[in-house]
């Protein structure tokens, strides 16, 4: 089932087939996980590579996608924590941005160079956009890398948070939403972020930049069990979260609800009791 979801390619489908080896892994054991991504993974390049010919970077984000929820799913069964899955998810995307950045010659000048042929085509195509071009490629160009792992970022774990919501229909009825309501970065990630965000506002730096994308991407998660806490407690309605669900999949307003989110999240790492349970 797996393998034949992966071939559709589209974000939901890959956060699904990533969850169904999250599911594996928390039922069963690792090696019919593996199994199950390596499956999902494989069709999922057999579909790309029949169209296109890419490089190496398809197979490496297809591993990311496919066995980094499984690797969580593993994870989640050894040690029972969904929010130790939740930390180790950002700082792994952290640390893969901290060595792309190390190894690769010139991060920001790759994107440039396609930015530009987008920008070229969309010219020819009759699309404007508004704005100093040059300006606008290089501030596309500085947040692109952090833009994908955010975006990988949420769909991981948004695939791990699907796999162990299924888990606990089966084996725990209600587990998930009380382990949900309590994701938290914790002080040290807290403190991390928090200077991070200071860093990038005060330099120029294309790694804190895209670093900083993580971690709002991180937080707002955090936001939205802050939010579905806030419901369980009876201080939000139940329209207003249903509300928030449908604006995360408006484009016009995603960044605009993704962006409030994380501020909820942040405020939430902070303010909340470290003993508050509900």
């Amino acid at each position: 089932m797996s393998g034949a979801l992966a071939p559709q390619l589209p974000l939901p489908f890959l956060v699904i087939a990533g969850a169904i080896a999250v599911l594996v892994a928390l039922r069963f054991e690792l090696r019919y996980a593996v199994g199950m991504a390596f499956t999902a993974g494989a069709a999922a390049s057999w579909v790309v590579l029949s169209v296109a010919r890419p490089g190496g970077w398809l197979f490496f984000a297809i591993g990311l996608l496919f066995f980094g929820p499984m690797l969580l799913g593993w994870l989640m069964r050894r040690s029972g924590s969904l929010n130790l899955a939740f930390q180790v998810t950002l700082l792994s995307m952290a640390l893969l941005l901290i060595v792309l950045f190390a190894v690769l010659p010139d991060p920001v000048g790759m994107w440039r160079e396609q930015i530009e042929l987008v920008w070229a085509s969309m010219a020819k195509a009759g699309l404007q956009i508004e704005g100093d071009r040059d300006v606008i490629i290089a501030a596309w160009s500085r947040t692109m890398w952090g833009a994908l792992a955010a975006l990988a970022l949420a769909t991981v774990f948004g695939a791990t948070l699907l796999g162990r919501w299924w888990q606990s229909l089966l084996d725990t009825p209600g587990s998930f939403g009380v382990e949900y309501r309590q994701l938290r970065l914790g002080r040290a990630l807290g403190i991390a972020t928090t200077v991070l965000f200071i860093v990038a506002l005060l330099t120029d730096s294309a790694l804190v930049a895209s670093l900083a994308w993580v971690a709002f991407a991180a937080l707002a998660f955090q936001g939205l069990a802050a939010a579905h806490r806030s419901k369980a407690v009876g201080r939000l309605d139940r329209g207003w979260l249903v509300a928030i669900y449908v604006l995360l999949i408006v484009l016009p307003v995603t960044s605009i609800v993704v962006f409030m989110l994380a501020i909820w999240g942040f405020a939430d790492n902070w303010l909340r009791p470290r003993t508050q349970n509900v």
